[in-house]
């Protein structure tokens, strides 16, 4: 918790009037309106700390998501205007993909088959699962670009092909199967070369590909492929970029390397070879000590990487609550919510891409679940990661907030160089209501809109009212317990 300090009171005797400095008199203001026993946050416009690259999700699972007769809703209520307003699309380079080593080709969708096909017609119903699967998502990302201009997508590789693999029969990465390096590192480059490539005939434009997921989970039954930190950052180096590169596709840029935790990342990456690699990355799930005791899901206490990140971007590419039983309500928020603020604002992540934005059923994995009968449901953490996603663009920086009597409460803020628009996201995972004293220092401001999800909200992020500041500049408001706020305003 960011304490704000006592700032020293200077000054000179003349005419007997005393001259304070101005930010001791917002100091003194603060304390003679503060509401008794409220939580300060001082907003402090020029100190500032990482460029926000947006948020995002997955777009899958692919296959449900292709096939539900709401897709073009769900599509809306992720990346459109009405929805979370997500800026950044994760897709999958598959390993299913008919590739011609000769001529470097990568097929991405069947052949002759309109990626507008109906799903439920003989033509979509003879194709293979593999094939519905690579056609899916071709309309999954070309419609979300089309329609709502969606500026980032990236693609990661949960396993090269199984032929390119030390265990050529296995599509996980137990027993350390991974790609083998002997006979098939250029085959590899030259496949996820020929995967953007093949999108771009498409007019789709894949903006980064990282070519491993997880790379350390050699425990799991599903798609993946073991790499060490040596041989990873070796693949980056000498075959990924100069492949991209001599396809022309010096634009495109490279994550790596997408460990299960945060902390995990920070060990991986800090023995890696990360000098062509533009985008450092980790995952938000709890760190292999927890899973030991039983732990899953999201990440309640990330640390701050210990090596130098050379002022590289670091995202985070995947989190979602993997465990426990389905809980669409406040307390499955709140662990987003905890999640989010401790990797944005204690750890300065860049980007922040939830794991799956739909399910074809109910399931914390999801921002979007179905119900037996069809219908969409919305947990609550849709709503939270709208308190981010809808007012914290791409662009925006986040700036310090000094934090007096905390009561529990977790709060970061950010601003928008270019208009002054600023936003402040305060989450109380406490059971009191807890009151509120916002100061501004470097600038100021009229009126805050203020949206809230609580337990008992129906909507999303509703917009409860406006706070205004009193005489003395100081805006005060109560956050109600078990909540999540969105304040924001401009700088006049």
């Amino acid at each position: 918790m960011a304490v704000v300090s006592t700032f020293s009171i200077f000054s000179c005797q003349k005419n007997s009037l005393t001259l304070e400095s101005p930010e001791a008199q917002l100091n003194k203001k603060a304390a003679v309106s503060a509401q008794a026993g409220a939580t300060i946050a001082t907003l402090n416009w020029d100190q500032t700390y990482q460029k926000i690259d947006g948020f995002g999700a997955f777009g899958g699972r692919i296959v449900p998501f292709f096939e539900s007769a709401k897709r073009d809703s769900i599509l809306d209520y992720l990346w459109g205007v009405s929805g979370l307003k997500l800026n950044i699309l994760r897709g999958k380079v598959l390993h299913t993909y008919p590739f011609n080593q000769q001529t470097k080709v990568v097929t991405i969708k069947p052949a002759g088959v309109s990626i507008d096909v109906d799903p439920n017609s003989a033509t979509y119903q003879n194709l293979t699962a593999d094939e519905k699967e690579q056609l899916g998502q071709v309309w999954i990302i070309k419609k979300a670009k089309e329609r709502y201009e969606v500026p980032f997508v990236m693609a990661s590789t949960w396993t090269p092909p199984l032929y390119m693999k030390t265990n050529t029969s296995s599509i996980s990465a137990k027993w350390f199967n991974g790609l083998n390096f002997n006979t098939s590192s250029t085959a590899f480059a030259r496949y996820l070369t020929g995967f953007v490539k093949s999108f771009q005939n498409e007019g789709i434009t894949i903006n980064a590909i990282s070519p491993s997921n997880e790379p350390e989970n050699v425990f799991s039954d599903w798609d993946a492929s073991y790499w060490d930190a040596s041989h990873l950052g070796q693949f980056i180096t000498n075959n990924l970029r100069p492949e991209l590169n001599s396809a022309g596709l010096q634009s495109t840029k490279i994550i790596s390397s997408e460990n299960a935790a945060w902390g995990t990342a920070d060990n991986f990456l800090s023995g890696m070879d990360r000098s062509k690699v533009d985008i450092l990355a980790g995952h938000g799930y709890v760190e292999i000590s927890g899973i030991i005791t039983g732990q899953r899901g999201f990440n309640q206490s990330p640390s701050m990487w210990n090596f130098s990140i050379g002022g590289k971007p670091m995202w985070v590419t995947e989190a979602s609550d993997d465990g426990g039983n389905y809980d669409n309500g406040i307390e499955g928020g709140l662990k987003l919510a905890v999640n989010m603020h401790k990797l944005l604002a204690d750890c300065n992540a860049n980007a922040y891409v939830f794991w799956l934005g739909m399910l074809a059923f109910q399931n914390n994995e999801a921002l979007i679940c179905t119900k037996s009968d069809g219908s969409l449901e919305f947990p609550k953490t849709y709503d939270v990661m709208g308190h981010y996603s809808r007012f914290i663009k791409a662009g925006y920086m986040r700036i310090n907030v000094g934090v007096q009597n905390g009561n529990g409460l977790l709060i970061s803020a950010y601003k928008d160089p270019q208009t002054g628009k600023f936003v402040l996201v305060v989450t109380n995972t406490g059971t009191a209501a807890v009151p509120l004293d916002i100061n501004l220092t470097g600038f100021a401001s009229s009126a805050l809109n203020n949206y809230q999800t609580t337990a008992s909200s129906s909507g999303h992020w509703g917009n409860v009212g406006t706070v205004n500041p009193n005489s003395s500049g100081v805006y005060s408001l109560t956050i109600p317990a078990k909540s999540i706020s969105t304040l924001e305003g401009n700088k006049l």
